[in-house]
Formats: C-alpha cells, sequence, structure tokens
C-alpha cells in the first residue's frame, strides 16, 4: 500500500492495480483516520471512473459490490482507470451507523468540507479533493441500511448514464440533496449517478450480482469496457418520492412483502406500529398516492423508532415509462 495522490492512466508498466491511503487525521485514541482507494489501470487510455460506497456505515451492499468488481474484473480489458472508494466513512462502518460516531455528522451532508472543519468536513474535505475532484465519471452506491429494502437509480445530470445500471425504478428529484457526494460531482460537471440498492434482512447475493452486473453495464456505455451495453426497456421514472414515517415507535408489522417496484392501490395498508409492551396497534401506515408504486419497503418485523424511514412510495400518477 502506497500513500499519496491517484493519477490518471499513463501507458507504461500497464495493466496495473494499486492500493492508495490518504490521510484524514489523527484522532485521540492514537489511531490515524485515513481513506483507502484501490486503483486499476488498464491497458489502453480512457475515462477515469471513481465508485464510492460506505459512506453511511450501515449500508455495507456497496462494498461488498465493490470488492466482487475489484474481484472480477479484467484489467487488460479496462481502457482507462477505475478509483474504487470501498469505505468511506470507516468510523461510522466500525459502529453500523448512518452518521460519523465522533461528531453525529451525517458525511452525506458536509461536502465538499473544511480542512479544518468537524471531522465529518474534514473526511469529506480529503475525499472531495483526493477523490472526486479528479474523475470523469462517478457512481455512489448506498443501500436501505440495516432494516429496510432498497433499489433503483437516481437520474441526475446524465441520464443515459443512470439507465445503463438497469435498474427498473429510477428517480429524478427536483434538486439533490445539499452538501451530498453527488451535488458536488455534479457542480463539478462530472457525470453522476446514485445508486440505491439492498438492504434489510435479505439475500444480498441478489444485489451483489445485480450490482456488478449494472457496474460492468455503465463501463461498457462510456467506453472503458468493450462491447454494447445493454438496454432495459420499459424502466420507470419517478418524479415524486414521499418518505413513509411512523409517528409512534415500536414494532413495525409489514402486512406483507412488498418488492420495490410493486403498484399499489390508494391508502393500501403498509404496516401495523404495534406496542411491545400493550402489543396494541398505535398506528397504520399507509400508502400516500392514489398510485403508489413501491420504492423501499420492509419486509420482515423490526423495531422501528418515531421518523425514521419505513417505507418509500413514488407517485405513480406522475411516473412515465421508457420504451
Amino acid at each position: 500500500m502506497t500513500t499519496g495522490t491517484a493519477s490518471r492512466s499513463t501507458h507504461e508498466g500497464l495493466p496495473r492495480r494499486e492500493r492508495l491511503s490518504f490521510p484524514v487525521s489523527k484522532l485521540a485514541s492514537g489511531f490515524a483516520l485515513a481513506i483507502d482507494v484501490h486503483t486499476i489501470t488498464g491497458a489502453a487510455p480512457g475515462p477515469t471512473v471513481g465508485i464510492s460506497a460506505v459512506i453511511h456505515g450501515d449500508e455495507i451492499e456497496g462494498l461488498l459490490i465493490v470488492r466482487e468488481l475489484w474481484r472480477t474484473i479484467d484489467a487488460e480489458q479496462l481502457r482507462g482507470k477505475l478509483v474504487l472508494l470501498p469505505v468511506a466513512n470507516p468510523l461510522a462502518l466500525g459502529t453500523i451507523s448512518r452518521n460519523t460516531p465522533l461528531d453525529m455528522l451525517d458525511l452525506n451532508r458536509v461536502f465538499p468540507g473544511l480542512e479544518d472543519g468537524w471531522l465529518s468536513e474534514q473526511l469529506a474535505w480529503t475525499i472531495s479533493n483526493e477523490f472526486i475532484s479528479k474523475l470523469d465519471y462517478y457512481v455512489d452506491i448506498h443501500a436501505g441500511g440495516t432494516f429496510p429494502w432498497v433499489d433503483y437509480c437516481y437520474v441526475l445530470n446524465d441520464e443515459s448514464l443512470s439507465r445503463a445500471f438497469l435498474p427498473a425504478l429510477l428517480y429524478k428529484p427536483r434538486q439533490m440533496f445539499a452538501g451530498s457526494t453527488a451535488a458536488f460531482a455534479v457542480a463539478r460537471g462530472i457525470p453522476t449517478t446514485v445508486v440505491e440498492i439492498g438492504g434489510g434482512y435479505h439475500d444480498q447475493a441478489e444485489h451483489i450480482g445485480g450490482g456488478v452486473r449494472g457496474l460492468m453495464n455503465q463501463l461498457r456505455h462510456i467506453g472503458a469496457l468493450p462491447g454494447s451495453a445493454e438496454e432495459r426497456r420499459k424502466q420507470l421514472l419517478l418524479r415524486e418520492i414521499k418518505v413513509v414515517r411512523p409517528r409512534q415507535g415500536g414494532l413495525c408489522i409489514p402486512v406483507r412483502p412488498l418488492r420495490p417496484g410493486t403498484w399499489l392501490d390508494e391508502r393500501a395498508a403498509l404496516a401495523e406500529i404495534v406496542s411491545p409492551y400493550s402489543f396494541e396497534c398505535l398506528e397504520m401506515l399507509t400508502a400516500p398516492f392514489e398510485k403508489n408504486v413501491v420504492v423501499l419497503s420492509r419486509n420482515y418485523v423490526t423495531r422501528i423508532q418515531p421518523g425514521d424511514y419505513a417505507f418509500m412510495i413514488g407517485n405513480g400518477a406522475s411516473a412515465t415509462y421508457y420504451e
């Protein structure tokens, strides 16, 4: 492992694989905090493509996808460079936490960060300058977290790149979250996709396989790998998504398992929120729109806090299909 800045591809001594470490700070424990980046430089010139995961520490599916991509991709076929950041927030991964445990900030809301700010801001500053700023294309992988299951892609500044991941569902927001990696990359004119895949009590092999397939297809789409990119017909583009959150905490007991992409009628029942102490139903969660598309779901009984993500539901009335 070396310490330093990843550079764009050259022809000498290629292809090659490297692991680079970029220091962030020294913790009070004496341990050094750094971000580790894996690079795969192909045998021919081409774009520099960055893929990141685990910016939220309870979303490990992206790490598993990046690991499998690293293990299986043929560097001899690669044009340009792959820059892989498998764990963007090591401290959050260590505690299985959405937020950085030392300052409890959401790392994906503080980009581009500050060199002398909160620890999360210092981490964001390092990722911004040593990773994202050096890319020609960027894919950030997220998941549903510990309990929910999710499966869709954002459409940001490169619709065809998002579609090339081959999701059944896509979402075009009015604006991206301020302070996110995606907002920073888009502001710099970098074609960017945010992937939401997997999570919860669910067989992750399906998501790992689908994630690697999607990334490989994106690489073919932009010319980083040979061959024609696959196309998926009848992808659904959502323009409005509502997060369904309980007002009461307790046990979230789903009415039935729901795969992302399932259509539901108006006011369809989603889950009961039940007191684990009195056994009474405190609240019934229902679909919010006249026509509803499941985006994120809880398919098993889980503990839930007031305001937690329980379900994400798309507005089917304003959605359109790609032909």
